[in-house]
Order: C-alpha cells, then sequence, then structure tokens
C-alpha cells in the first residue's frame, strides 16, 4: 500500500514552486523516475533508498538532497519502508537554492545547507504527522533558504514549449518571445541548466512515456513499453522527434536500467514508476 500526497506552496513561495509532496509505503521496490523538466528537494523519513544514474553508473544515497533537472530516467531502488518529503521545484526554480544547476546530478542536503541539517531537517518532519502540517513544515524551513530570481523570460519560455509538448522549434519559441535566441538560450540555460531546445526534448519525452503507458505503471512496464516503441522505430530521425532521446542514447540509457533492475527480461514482474 502506497500513499501519496501533494500540497500547493505557500502564496509567496508560488514562483519557484510548484508543490509540496510526501509519500508512504512498504516493501522493496524499483522505480523509473521519468524526467519532468522540474528540479527537487526530497528527504528521507524512513529508510532511504539509492538513486542510480543508468547511463554513468553513478549513486547517491537517497537520504536527503537537492537535485537539478534530468535529462535521462534515473532508478530509484527501496529495500525497506518508505517514506519521503519533497518540493517539486519550478524549472528554473534550483536558480532559487544554488548557484549550482546540478542538471542529472545529486546534491546532499548536509553540503548545500550544512553539516547535520539533513538529519535535523528529518527529525522536524517525523514530529508532525503525515499531511498538510509536514507540508508546511517543510515550507517554513525552505523559506529563508530561497533567493530571488529574474524568471520572466524563463517562464514564458516554459510555457510555450509545454504548451507544444516540446515539438516547438526554436526559431518560432524565439519569435514568439522577441529575444534573439542566443540572449534566450543563455538566459534559460543560466536558470533552468540546459537550453530550451534540450528542455523541448524532456518534454517530449516525458509526455511520450506517458502515453505509452496510459496510466500509473510500474518500472517494468515503463521499460518494456520503451523497448516496444524502440523495436517498432526502424527509423532514428523518427525516433529523435518523438522520444527526443536518440536511439544510440536509449539503448546505452535502457541497458543500463535493465542491469540495475537485475531483469533477465522486460517482461519480468513490476518494480515502480515515478516521474520527476
Amino acid at each position: 500500500m502506497v500513499a501519496y500526497l501533494r500540497f500547493p506552496p505557500p502564496p509567496e513561495q508560488h514562483d519557484v514552486v510548484e508543490h509540496y509532496w510526501m509519500v508512504e509505503g512498504e516493501g522493496v521496490a524499483d522505480q523509473i523516475l521519468i524526467p519532468n523538466g522540474r528540479p527537487a528537494l526530497a528527504i528521507a523519513l524512513g529508510t532511504p533508498g539509492h538513486r542510480h544514474d543508468p547511463v554513468t553508473g553513478s549513486t547517491w544515497l537517497n537520504d536527503g538532497s537537492l537535485f537539478g533537472v534530468m535529462t535521462r530516467p534515473h532508478v530509484l531502488s527501496q529495500s525497506g519502508p518508505s517514506s519521503y518529503v519533497g518540493v517539486e521545484l519550478r524549472p528554473w526554480g534550483i536558480a532559487a537554492l544554488t548557484s549550482q544547476q546540478l542538471v542529472d546530478q545529486v546534491l546532499p542536503i548536509d553540503a548545500w545547507a550544512g553539516d547535520g541539517a539533513t538529519e535535523r531537517l528529518a527529525e522536524r518532519l517525523r514530529e508532525v504527522e503525515f499531511g498538510q502540517a509536514r507540508a508546511a513544515t517543510l515550507a517554513d524551513w525552505l523559506a529563508p533558504r530561497l533567493r530571488p530570481v529574474d524568471f520572466v523570460v524563463a517562464e514564458r519560455a516554459v510555457r510555450l514549449i509545454e504548451d507544444s509538448r516540446g515539438t516547438l522549434p526554436v526559431a518560432t519559441l524565439s519569435r514568439a518571445l522577441d529575444v534573439p535566441y542566443s540572449t534566450l538560450h543563455r538566459r534559460f540555460r543560466d536558470l533552468v541548466g540546459v537550453g530550451p531546445k534540450q528542455f523541448g526534448e524532456i518534454v517530449r519525452f516525458f509526455h511520450f512515456t506517458g502515453g505509452l503507458l496510459d496510466g500509473p505503471a510500474d518500472g517494468a512496464a515503463v521499460l518494456a513499453a520503451l523497448h516496444g516503441y524502440y523495436d517498432q522505430a526502424h527509423a532514428a530521425r523518427d525516433f529523435k522527434r518523438y522520444t527526443g532521446v536518440s536511439a544510440s542514447s536509449f539503448r546505452r540509457m535502457s541497458h543500463g536500467i535493465a542491469a540495475l533492475m537485475h531483469e533477465s527480461s522486460v517482461q519480468d514482474p513490476p518494480g515502480g514508476e515515478q516521474a520527476r
């Protein structure tokens, strides 16, 4: 049984925070975290899992961390009862917390907020019940750590990119915003960590994956769906167009995911999947 809740941020955080979330569950699970163009912060109140990058082989303890925009799926392995609290930021939200863009990277909370910050925050969160009060506690902790950012151009660009599900050409985007593309690229990347074109690829991949699954699905189903599509996509150009990922990058990514999940077949019994 998995319990999941999300709550809107306080009004004064709306510019950089999309929502606060929390989840509790039991048992062993492997989850494929699908990129959605959002950085986030998460802290474990139960048994921390491990986060894996299937391409580089990097592994992080998922006890308490800040991470930037992901350009490829990560795998989260959980070996015991889980309880997490987190905040999903707006695409430019990472810039309100740190000068490090953290694209496909993880920064421990202690390395960002000071030694012992993770455990002190976890203790505060454990003292309040699963629900609104817990989200409010995390929001109160985060508030003094937020710094102002000039996100107006990035916000407009994100809205247009997401309205098109990642298919809007960058030249069209630049004209719509009346901003030279070189300026748009620099300002967008300074805040988000990736340029508008790559952000569009992330959005396209996110919608492509959701369309394949047509609803919540486990990790094995995600992998099976991706492999099934890849097997039918004989033209590399079409694969890139519809997924935002090149065929060769997909092969490296999916093989790494399968190895991490210890699956002899992508049709094996399920683990889990979440979008992040």
